[in-house]
């Protein structure tokens, strides 16, 4: 692999023993389809299942895949952050490890970014979320567009940015649900071109869900109101 690969996938871990190896496996063989070298960096967050073992055995594998354990458990925000610290790739792109976007998807997100920095994907339906998830996630959007502006249908799913963006900019949110809207939220300010596409969301096909849980969600409320008051200083 390159020093500089043309692109980056971030996949964070937290107990996918049961999807994380099929995952890899569709990621490698589309990327290598679409790109000349690339890199999939796995942020394991501290998993006591076979997360781990199964991430490192698929490094030996594949030389484009790069594992990262966290020590303890530090939430998939973090491990979001420390994959756009490490990756090198001048597209970088997250997913979850049981595959909410379809990979193949990938191919109509490139195009878009010959005339903008950031692609935002946007969920076409939530049909396959439990009535609680669907209800915390127009919650997260109505109070987005509350203290915000109604300046974007969904930032919560998948994003392609390029490098240089995400180099530039410091985010200080920590929770899973506001750290990628922030990241987008300052790329708007600093003029950045953003682009919305709207594709499928898929459903879990096995594990458990670690999203939605009431400390998260008090989490989340707490960084985008204290983004808030950073907005008004």
């Amino acid at each position: 692999m390159k020093d500089n690969p043309q692109f980056s996938l971030i996949l964070a871990c937290y107990n996918e023993e049961e999807n994380l190896e099929e995952t890899v496996n569709q990621s490698v063989k589309v990327l290598k389809s679409l790109f000349k070298s690339f890199e999939i960096l796995i942020i394991d967050d501290d998993s006591f299942d076979k997360t781990f073992s199964i991430a490192a055995r698929l490094s030996r594998k594949y030389p484009s895949v790069r594992v990262i354990k966290n020590k303890i458990n530090l939430g998939q925000g973090i491990s979001f952050l420390i994959g756009l610290k490490e990756a090198k790739g001048d597209l970088v792109m997250q997913n979850g490890a049981d595959r909410p976007f379809n990979i193949r998807d990938l191919k109509k997100i490139l195009p878009l970014l010959l005339g903008s920095d950031i692609v935002v994907v946007v969920r076409t339906s939530r049909e396959a979320y439990s009535f609680w998830r669907k209800l915390t996630s127009w919650g997260n959007i109505l109070l987005r567009w509350i203290f915000f502006g109604r300046q974007f249908a969904d930032l919560n799913f998948v994003q392609v940015y390029k490098r240089k963006v995400i180099k530039k900019i410091d985010v200080l949110s920590r929770s899973a649900a506001f750290v990628t809207q922030e990241l987008v939220l300052r790329a708007k300010q600093r003029g950045y071109r953003i682009i919305e596409i709207k594709l499928p969301y898929h459903k879990r096909s096995g594990g458990e869900a670690h999203h939605g849980k009431k400390r998260d969600i008090l989490w989340a409320l707490i960084d985008m109101i204290n983004f808030w008051l950073e907005q008004r200083r």
